[in-house]
């Protein structure tokens, strides 16, 4: 039996295709393409790489394409993956290796998402994939569930954002952490294709909320599109909604952060207190509801609030987590601390060297003779 599957779905991918199958030559034994009406030649190099080619008729349901890819799978392992993303080909030999004796499991990958602008969930880059993060300046991160057995009756469910969660939820297979992220391009490759990927999402997302008014995901997706087209006050109504949802649902404890984000931008900071706490208990290792909590504390100069904040922190992540070792940074350089704060902006400038912001921090503290003043950061 073949170890290990590609499904993948396409249309118009010709452009990346090239080097998606010529980057991942060698990790695959088999590859399970889904096209969706590509006018490109997208099928013809499907063809030509020895891929099966299947397809599909569009019907604005992610799902649908994804399982028809599923369901022709020979692998004891299926692996999704799109044509804007990649596998580091240092993790090839490790990726084979485990799943040659890994117990049969659903198992959550990191999408490393690279992106040249703001975003809310932004982090530094840490050199651990050189070849991947060279020209990018920062990501953000997602989980799915990306990697998943044979068998067992395992569907995609969603039209957009799909899973293959729920239905692995209902057969009872457990889930894991795979430390093999995907590396995922689709933001700095093509800023014209991003317009066009946010009015189909915009549109799909539409219509799964018109299936589900009570969908706690779509709620959460719909907010975050509008929060990013500028529609606040539409976007804080859904928000409201979602913050009386389930708190073990992750979409709810998203939604809480947000609220809390808008709430802490207008003013409102014991509403966006209370909320900020609501969304750290539900659940602890979302670190940006941390760091939300700790810069409103900040705005707010309760020094001995945002101390007490980073300790309860380091509880639930890695002692080197760079964006929380940022805040303890500033909140050395506000307390006048500067002979500590060159210390940890030394050590910070090692985990993420490619930090330009910190780095510049770091020198500028470098320079200086600790005194009572504090360094300009602007």
């Amino acid at each position: 039996m073949k170890l290990l599957s590609l499904i993948m779905i396409v249309r118009d991918e010709a452009s990346q295709l090239v080097d998606f199958l010529e980057h991942h030559r060698g990790l695959f034994d088999e590859m399970i393409i889904v096209d969706t009406g590509s006018v490109d030649d997208s099928r013809a190099l499907i063809k030509e790489a020895g891929a099966t080619l299947l397809e599909h008729v569009w019907d604005d349901d992610f799902s649908k394409a994804r399982n028809v890819g599923v369901k022709e799978a020979q692998g004891r392992w299926l692996l999704l993956l799109d044509a804007d993303e990649r596998i580091a080909q240092k993790d090839f030999i490790i990726l084979r290796e485990f799943l040659a004796q890994a117990p049969e499991a659903v198992y959550l990958q990191n999408t490393i998402n690279y992106f040249q602008g703001t975003h809310l969930e932004w982090q530094p880059l840490t050199g651990r994939y050189p070849q991947e993060e060279k020209n990018q300046k920062g990501f953000f991160a997602a989980q799915r569930p990306g990697l998943f057995p044979q068998g067992h009756g395992l569907e995609f469910r969603g039209r957009v954002h799909e899973s293959i969660l729920p239905s692995s939820l209902e057969v009872g297979l457990k889930t894991y952490s795979l430390d093999i992220p995907v590396h995922h391009f689709g933001y700095v490759l093509d800023p014209a294709a991003n317009q066009r990927r946010q009015v189909r999402y915009r549109k799909l997302v539409t219509l799964k909320l018109n299936d589900d008014p009570n969908d706690w995901g779509a709620l959460l997706e719909m907010a975050s599109i509008q929060l990013e087209d500028g529609q606040v006050d539409q976007a804080e109504n859904l928000l409201e909604k979602l913050s009386v949802g389930p708190v073990e649902h992750p979409a709810v404890s998203r939604g809480l952060f947000l609220l809390g984000k808008l709430n802490r931008e207008k003013g409102q900071i014991d509403t966006a207190r209370q909320l900020l706490l609501k969304a750290r208990q539900a659940n602890a290792h979302f670190l940006f509801a941390w760091l939300e909590s700790i810069r409103l504390e900040a705005g707010q100069k309760a020094w001995m609030t945002v101390s007490q904040l980073l300790e309860e922190a380091r509880e639930h992540f890695p002692d080197q987590e760079p964006l929380l070792k940022r805040e303890k940074l500033m909140l050395l350089v506000q307390t006048g601390q500067l002979a500590e704060a060159t210390v940890v902006a030394g050590q910070l400038a090692e985990i993420c060297p490619g930090w330009q912001d910190i780095k510049a921090l770091a020198q500028k503290l470098d320079q200086w003779q600790v005194s009572q003043n504090k360094p300009d950061l602007h």
